[in-house]
């Protein structure tokens, strides 16, 4: 994973997962094109092995808080999830039914478990899966990270809960570490805003850095090549990389 001249945010990531900085939840906020996915996957790429990842684009999450639930334990593992896996199976054994044979799947069991009820049946439900839920994650005995992009496109129930219940007890699972990346990210609240650091990224305009990665990404193009991208593009990295793979194709 090559990407130009996130130095900074990539030493920031990396002393969270050392334990170093004091702080285990990344916001990172900026317009789209400039880069945002791209260092969500150069920070996966960085973890060391023993590490556990779980990343989550957000716009496809669209059965909401159920489809995170679902995503951790398929990407973590079943067996870890004993207290969910408990708590889903006791709803659905005290009448709730999965009449539709669409409805398979842990997912759409915890869709079935949070609906068709009134909102405070839903909410006390969701707090006791949600409570199982981190029990499970803290008996993990390994360091997890959690990588949420596009926060700007989760539907609004998901959206709040994130910047909300959800971080709010990230704060009690001393071994969780979250980044969130979006055009808008979460309001810090008062239960969880001395956990968290925010950077906000701008276009990259360091000719040099630029001209480092087309070295590093086997691109044969000379720094005047790159310059001229880089008015072109303005700085905006999607756009000067799709350029320059463009150059240098059409040079070969």
């Amino acid at each position: 994973m090559i990407i130009a001249n996130r130095t900074e945010e990539l030493r920031l990531f990396n002393q969270m997962v050392q334990g170093s900085f004091g702080k285990r939840v990344l916001l990172i906020e900026a317009k789209s094109g400039l880069g945002k996915t791209q260092l969500l996957a150069l920070f996966q790429h960085s973890l060391p092995k023993n590490i556990l990842c779980v990343p989550v684009d957000l716009k496809t999450a669209q059965r909401g808080i159920p489809y995170i639930f679902s995503c951790v334990r398929k990407r973590l593992g079943e067996e870890r999830f004993s207290r969910l896996n408990a708590a889903v199976g006791q709803y659905l054994k005290s009448g709730i039914e999965v009449s539709d044979t669409r409805m398979t799947g842990n997912d759409n069991q915890l869709s079935v478990v949070l609906s068709n009820v009134d909102e405070s049946t839903r909410n006390f439900r969701l707090t006791e899966l949600r409570e199982a839920f981190f029990q499970d994650l803290r008996k993990i005995p390994q360091t997890l990270v959690f990588l949420f992009d596009s926060y700007e496109k989760a539907v609004t129930e998901l959206a709040n809960w994130l910047g909300g219940e959800f971080l709010a007890d990230v704060v009690d699972t001393p071994k969780l570490i979250v980044v969130i990346a979006g055009q808008q990210i979460p309001q810090p609240t008062i239960e969880w805003m001395n956990l968290h650091h925010c950077c906000c990224l701008e276009a990259i305009s360091e000719a040099n850095a630029w001209y480092d990665y087309t070295q590093k990404a086997g691109l044969r193009l000379n720094i005047d090549q790159v310059k001229t991208t880089m008015r072109i593009c303005g700085g905006q990295p999607a756009s000067i990389v799709q350029w320059l793979e463009t150059l240098a194709k059409e040079g070969q």
